[in-house]
């Protein structure tokens, strides 16, 4: 018995800013509960997710389990959820930047607001702190987005001097090549 662990990204920061696909979870695959966390940046929803999967994978011990951790594009070490395939079970963060709300309210999906388990005497002591860090991160992912925007412009002068040289009817040769070479291998087989 094992279990297969994969790393996966839903979503990217990109020229155009996040892009994600964490709404399509619930149709892509087949869920049969998914519990999708609220509550805001450092409530403690990716320890959430990882301490979730050790319990789930503590009390299926044995049986061969195939989970995907659905990584952040922001912090590859930090979880943005993860899907238990044999057992129809997702846990998902359903906040900014990808907002997740339920489809199926109550037949699929059920929301866990770790926001209510705050306490505000602490966190006010830090108010202004915190809103200043929270202003300082929007302005980084805004400045993060305009260089991604640059870069993208870079690339594509780049791709247009390099397309200009290269010599496609040799390309295509080569690719003919290795398909004919590819089709006459055994299924199975390795080069």
């Amino acid at each position: 018995m094992a279990t297969t662990e994969r790393k996966i990204f839903l979503g990217a920061n990109t020229p155009d800013g996040f892009v994600g696909f964490f709404d399509g979870i619930v149709d892509a695959y087949p869920i049969r509960r998914m519990y999708i966390l609220k509550g805001g940046s450092g409530v403690g929803k990716s320890t959430f997710i990882r301490n979730f999967v050790d319990g789930i994978r503590e009390r299926n011990a044995g049986r061969d389990l195939t989970i995907d951790y659905l990584m952040c594009s922001s912090d590859p070490k930090s979880y943005d959820g993860a899907i238990i395939h044999e057992l129809g079970l997702a846990i998902i963060d359903g906040t900014r930047p990808h907002i997740v709300d339920p489809k199926y309210p109550g037949l699929i999906e059920e929301i866990i607001d770790l926001a209510q388990f705050i306490n505000p005497k602490k966190i006010m002591a830090s108010r202004d702190e915190l809103q200043s860090m929270m202003a300082e991160r929007k302005q980084c992912f805004h400045r993060a987005y305009v260089e991604l925007k640059r870069a993208r412009e870079l690339h594509r002068v780049v791709e247009s001097h390099m397309t200009a040289a290269v010599d496609f009817a040799r390309v295509d040769k080569l690719l003919a090549k290795l398909i004919r070479k590819s089709d006459s291998l055994e299924p199975g087989g390795g080069y």
